[in-house]
């Protein structure tokens, strides 16, 4: 079974589907047959790389400074509740996403797209670091078992860039509009950081579902020509 995850790295809920997801795969017997494929989405592609204060921040948003900052000690408590991670909004760093979409396109190609996922998420919310800055990703590609020279070269060039278009362009075709989205074997979507039996349940009834459409396929196989006699093809 193929999981195709789109998400954005500073979206809450995207790594709370993320730990949710994997709660229940780590329950699922079939697991460790399971690969999870993490897709490009950018919640805002004309994101302008900077710190602001919270201040600032609240002018932006139309808040007060005293509403924001209770937004955000609400988010922070979610995202430690649910996805272990201390968050703290202290400093507010806006990264565009695109150029670490891209890394983790180029860290799947050495196996390690979920360990830099994963980095880039703990990057992003829990410590405030510019994900866009490319002696950043550069750090945190080493982090993650990449070769940092390599890891540089990539970002200096358009390596990747096209995979990550053809991901946003394939959501946009879907019609997703918000993350965290999964696509299970192509066919079976599950939209939103859903709970942990949500995703336990889709995983049990398409993998029967799955195994069963195979075992009709086979059977229908061994009958051979007489399947289909009449104009009519049976199973």
């Amino acid at each position: 079974m193929r999981i195709d995850v789109w998400s954005d790295f500073g979206c809450p809920f995207c790594v709370i589907g993320k730990r949710r997801l994997e709660h229940a795969l780590g329950k699922f017997a079939m697991g460790n047959q399971v690969e999870v494929v993490y897709r490009s989405f950018q919640l805002d592609p004309h994101a302008e790389n900077r710190t602001v204060s919270t201040q600032q921040l609240a002018r932006e948003k139309g808040m007060t400074v005293e509403q924001l900052k209770a937004k955000q000690a609400q988010v922070a408590a979610m995202i430690k509740k649910e996805a272990g991670l201390d968050v703290s909004y202290d400093q507010v760093t806006i990264a565009n996403t695109f150029d670490g979409h891209r890394l983790v396109h180029f860290a799947a190609k050495a196996g390690k797209g979920a360990e830099l996922t994963e980095r880039l998420i703990r990057a992003c919310l829990s410590q405030s670091m510019n994900i866009a800055d490319h002696n950043v990703l550069v750090s945190l590609g080493g982090e993650a078992g990449l070769n940092e020279r390599d890891v540089a070269e990539m970002l200096e060039s358009d390596a990747y860039k096209d995979s990550v278009k053809a991901d946003i362009a394939e959501a946009k075709k879907l019609n997703i509009t918000g993350v965290p989205f999964f696509m299970f074997n192509n066919k079976y979507a599950i939209s939103g950081a859903q709970s942990e039996e949500v995703f336990l349940n889709a995983l049990n009834s398409i993998w029967d579902e799955e195994k069963e459409w195979q075992k009709m396929e086979e059977e229908g196989k061994a009958k051979g020509e007489d399947n289909c006699a009449d104009g009519v093809c049976k199973v």
